[in-house]
């Protein structure tokens, strides 16, 4: 393994410790016994943790990259005031019509949120390596292929077990396919040909770093990791549980690792000191207990006012003092407010991690590093 800096965004054991190593435990932990995991439900401790704790949290941890940092929202100030009112207007005006509609296109920009990130964290490791060499096939490309085709799979999978938010929240393309057996036949040659292109994709990688080419160690980790954890999570397994927990690993702990890493960077930067361990790990807490505190006050309302899934764990802190809204309007008042950190997230995410004079600090932190 190579522990040059310029391979890792922020270090070897960091990087592997928090961006690469929680998915490649949990496919050690699902592949010890799959038949239980893909027969179990999510269990509540399973819920709180991951779901609650993990993927929740991480949407509010761009509270630190952007409203909570005086600097960060001036350069982004219209976006960070105009994206929450139009996502409420038109979160409204869906429901109004639909509420299936609201939840498949939610479900649809998560998909596509959910495959930015992964290029993202590609485009800051070529960035950090300093790479600029032709790709037989790009990067971005292979990213594509890794994280779409199994969402088409999944689409043409009349005997899938999940969905993103809601039953039936993506399109039943399935229903357009009689011959059950041709389909399975033209996927089995699908697949055989997903791993042939990201194979043909990896030996032109490892070649080019047999010729002394700079090539991101960290990057062909971060590239396999999502093409095995997509496939396996979508593909091979048939499993709600797998899916939500793998899924919502790979995705939330690498987020807020990045942010915390970005925070204490960018304060290198600044003022050309590096802060105490101290200082280090008091922010992180501060961001831990603030993100995983404003999550549970989040769940608690979706679950008073809407499901009504996990009033056994959420009564236990805090007893409901109002009744489940069942009112059309009231259910889409509720909704559409409660709804608003995970859009505000998916749009704001897309803007905040660019290479541009509005994110001044990116290149700084992310510039490669000479060896000392």
């Amino acid at each position: 393994m190579n522990f040059n800096r310029k391979n890792w965004l922020i270090s070897a054991p960091a990087d592997l410790l928090f961006l690469l190593a929680p998915v490649w435990v949990l496919w050690l932990v699902f592949f010890s016994d799959p038949a239980y995991f893909q027969s179990l439900q999510l269990p509540i401790w399973a819920w709180v943790i991951f779901i609650l704790g993990i993927d929740v949290s991480h949407v509010w941890s761009s509270l630190f990259r952007t409203y909570l940092e005086k600097d960060e929202y001036q350069n982004h100030r219209t976006l960070l005031i105009i994206t929450p009112i139009l996502a409420f207007v038109v979160s409204l005006i869906l429901m109004s019509f639909s509420m299936l509609w609201f939840w498949r296109i939610m479900a649809y920009i998560a998909v596509f949120h959910f495959i930015k990130q992964q290029y993202g964290f590609v485009a800051l490791y070529k960035l950090k390596a300093g790479e600029k060499r032709k790709q037989f096939i790009s990067d971005k490309w292979i990213i594509y292929i890794a994280t779409v085709y199994p969402v088409i799979f999944w689409h043409f999978n009349s005997d899938a077990q999940f969905n993103w938010f809601v039953s039936n929240d993506f399109l039943p393309a399935h229903l357009l396919f009689k011959n059950s057996a041709l389909l399975s036949s033209v996927f089995q040659i699908a697949n055989v040909a997903y791993w042939g292109i990201i194979g043909t994709w990896l030996f032109f990688e490892l070649r080019s770093l047999a010729k002394k080419e700079i090539v991101s160690i960290g990057k062909l980790l971060w590239v396999l990791t999502t093409a095995l954890n997509w496939w396996f999570g979508i593909v091979y397994f048939n499993s709600d549980v797998i899916f939500s927990i793998s899924n919502v690993v790979a995705h939330g702990i690498p987020y807020i690792t990045l942010i915390s890493f970005y925070k204490i960077r960018k304060e290198e930067v600044i003022t050309n000191k590096t802060p105490l361990v101290s200082k280090k790990a008091k922010w992180i807490l501060t961001l831990l207990f603030t993100i995983i505190l404003a999550a549970l006050i989040e769940e608690y309302f979706w679950d008073m006012f809407v499901y009504r899934e996990h009033s056994a764990f959420f009564e236990e802190i805090y007893p409901y003092h109002w009744n489940q809204l069942m009112e059309k309007w009231w259910v889409i008042l509720a909704i559409a407010i409660l709804a608003l950190p995970q859009q505000v997230h998916y749009v704001i995410d897309g803007f905040i991690w660019k290479m541009n004079s509005k994110n001044k600090y990116l290149k700084p932190i992310f510039k490669p590093q000479d060896e000392s």
